[in-house]
């Protein structure tokens, strides 16, 4: 018999570093819990509300079962709603071994298989499995995710009044769950709570305290909204466990996802691809429905349905008129909004009455336009100490596209890759204020074409100090010196911090090769770390509820370890990091300077842009007290294109890291 082997489908859940629900991955919402777990109140009230003589039948009540034979032949009702009269140990049999199908066979099928149940396996068994087995409405499958789901509370924590609460749902869920305080509801509460105090297992006082609560249903909350961390860890998980085992064996995964770090990485990346897809044409009307008016709320409440989930607030509306300084609009609840115009983006915008647009609410009442945008990115954080992930957005929105830019874009890191040049020729007896040249060179290449590299600027600045040269990132000067250093060592650091797996041209020494941000985020750790380069981390547990347990033990701690291995001295990563401290004080990042006095913080940081202006990028760290957090930011399109003239990471990836650090400032960052 297959109960003697019972293994249903068990939730898996990933919960944040503060135990925050993340993402569940189900067939059917269930946590598992063992019969000696399942508090007496629980295991009692279900007993009453279900089958009060449980533990005395064999298997039938009898009397019932020929009640609702009688019943149902005599009202013809076996096809429609057919009279009950199971005890629990027929609900099993109807819901693992018979079916549902309304006959009289099936009635007799099912009281069979309730015989041969009791005779295999023991009362409490039986118990165990339906508590676990049973639908409670809303998704959820058994006892302990009704706790949860209605609650917010463990099964342990369940109170009589709420134990007696769910014990009501089983018999008719869509009335009960849909019902709250309503006299259905609590006439059936109470009923369950007297019967509990006649037959000894509540006191007259827990009876009088329990019938006087309201039924108070917390539903749980929403779950914080970090969809690529959820699907990294998913992806991650599914490399040792096959994709249909994890979304049945109930794992628990703590996350190393910090929530304020990842709400304020969403946040900045959201609106830094805003704020560049301002200075963009305006392309954003949607469609002409002028002749459609009357139809407006049912056309625009179809459109917001199919909205993006981000965490900026956009609407649909339909321009009703268009003034000077404003467009007077109506959106999806029939309600007049005003969109304020501006000089500064979106000024081609050549609205007619009818157009429908989008919106952005950017205050109490007031909204701007807003277009989708064409680029994406990525931002990711790293613990500097550990290697712990703490954030990681991928995109604009999951909801428009699930491509991860931070894991799986490979794309040229232009200048963010300088520090590692530098740091070899640290490495290799070069001293950080030895003289290099940033002047004009002609290279030829193996292929025979001739390689002649120039400086953003387009401009060369002779004899300068090497710590110049990364700090204003003279592309002239880093030439020079890996001519004067040789390919050698660069290309074993490169090889070391995993940025490359082969020799690099003298055009890699700025950023011709492909890696991801995930990856150059994790050679920088070096840098900071005493050059010890640190792995990504995403999850430091997992717990196997399940009664199938398909990792093994090594498997498991090897996801959950902190992984590092040293790559070049700690004098060496201390030169860099301090040039990189000069980046933002003096160099390519200055604009950030500013930040540091305003909040009492240190920056570190270095500006990427590629050839063409196809990808933006900044790599930065932020001090506060004794923490150390590193952000990658990246943005280009999809398909690598050019982002626009001057469109370099000092001016796009930047100013992400710089709205990054004033939102992890701002007092209430969740409003």
């Amino acid at each position: 018999m297959t109960l003697l082997h019972y293994s249903p489908p068990v939730t898996t859940k990933i919960f944040s570093a503060e135990n925050d629900l993340i993402e569940e991955y189900a067939i059917e919402h269930r946590v598992i819990v063992p019969f000696l777990k399942i508090p007496p109140i629980v295991k009692w009230a279900f007993i009453i509300a279900e089958d009060r003589d449980f533990y005395e039948h064999s298997g039938i009540s009898f009397y019932s079962l020929l009640r609702a034979i009688v019943e149902n032949t005599a009202k013809k009702s076996w096809n429609k709603k057919p009279a009950g009269g199971s005890t629990i140990t027929q609900q099993i049999a109807k819901n693992l071994l018979v079916g549902n199908e309304r006959s009289l066979a099936r009635k007799c099928h099912e009281a069979i298989m309730a015989f041969r149940i009791e005779s295999s396996i023991a009362k409490d068994k039986i118990l165990e499995i339906y508590l676990n087995q049973l639908y409670l409405g809303k998704g959820c499958y058994g006892i302990a995710e009704a706790c949860e789901y209605y609650f917010g509370k463990k099964i342990e924590d369940i109170e009589p009044h709420e134990a007696a609460c769910l014990a009501s749902i089983p018999s008719a869920p869509s009335i009960y769950i849909n019902s709250q305080n309503s006299s259905k509801i609590l006439m059936k509460r109470n009923s369950i709570l007297y019967q509990m105090r006649t037959l000894g297992y509540l006191s007259d006082k827990q009876l009088m305290d329990s019938i006087r609560k309201p039924i108070n249903i917390k539903f749980r909350k929403n779950k914080v909204s970090s969809p690529y961390f959820s699907d990294e860890v998913f992806k991650i998980c599914s490399q040792v466990v096959p994709r249909e085992v994890f979304s049945r064996c109930g794992f628990l995964i703590t996350t190393t996802m910090n929530k304020k770090l990842q709400f304020c990485a969403t946040k900045a990346l959201e609106n830094g691809i805003i704020d560049f897809t301002k200075k963009k044409p305006w392309n954003g009307t949607i469609c002409n429905i002028k002749a459609e008016l009357k139809f407006l709320k049912s056309i625009l409440t179809n459109f917001n349905t199919h909205m993006p989930t981000i965490l900026n607030k956009i609407t649909h509306c339909v321009v009703i008129n268009n003034l000077d300084s404003e467009l007077i609009c109506k959106n999806a609840y029939n309600q007049i909004i005003k969109v304020t115009k501006s000089k500064n983006f979106y000024s081609d915008a050549n609205l007619q009455v009818g157009d429908i647009v989008l919106c952005r609410t950017i205050g109490d009442d007031s909204y701007e336009l807003f277009q989708m945008p064409e680029v994406t990115g990525g931002i990711v954080v790293m613990d500097a100490f550990n290697g712990d992930i703490l954030a990681i957005s991928g995109g604009f929105s999951f909801d428009i596209n699930c491509f991860n830019c931070v894991t799986q874009a490979q794309r040229q890191p232009g200048s963010t890759i300088k520090p590692f040049i530098y740091a070899a020729a640290i490495e290799n007896e070069f001293d950080e204020y030895d003289l290099i040249n940033d002047k004009p060179v002609n290279i030829k290449l193996p292929t025979g074409e001739i390689y002649s590299p120039h400086n953003y600027s387009n401009k060369s600045y002779g004899e300068i100090y090497l710590r110049d040269g990364l700090i204003y990132s003279r592309n002239l000067a880093t030439i020079d010196l890996a001519l004067k250093l040789g390919m050698n060592p660069i290309n074993s650091i490169l090889k070391a911090v995993e940025l490359t797996n082969k020799n690099i041209p003298i055009s890699g020494v700025l950023g011709a090769s492909e890696t991801t941000p995930l990856k150059l985020l994790s050679a920088f750790s070096a840098i900071f770390h005493d050059g010890v380069m640190l792995f990504p981390r995403f999850i430091t547990h997992i717990e196997q509820t399940g009664i199938i347990k398909p990792l093994g033990d090594t498997t498991a701690r090897f996801l959950c370890e902190e992984r590092q291995k040293s790559v070049f001295s700690k004098e060496t990563a201390d030169i860099i990091k301090n040039i990189m401290h000069d980046i933002v004080k003096y160099g390519t990042a200055s604009k950030l300077q500013p930040l540091e006095q305003e909040f009492g913080i240190t920056i570190y940081g270095k500006t990427g842009t590629t050839n063409d202006f196809k990808d933006a990028w900044f790599i930065g760290a932020l001090s506060i007290k004794e923490k150390t957090y590193l952000v990658c930011i990246f943005v280009g399109h999809q398909i690598p294109k050019s982002l626009g003239n001057h469109a370099s990471g000092s001016k796009v990836a930047l100013p992400i890291f710089e709205n990054f650090v004033r939102i992890f400032f701002e007092k209430d960052i969740y409003n």
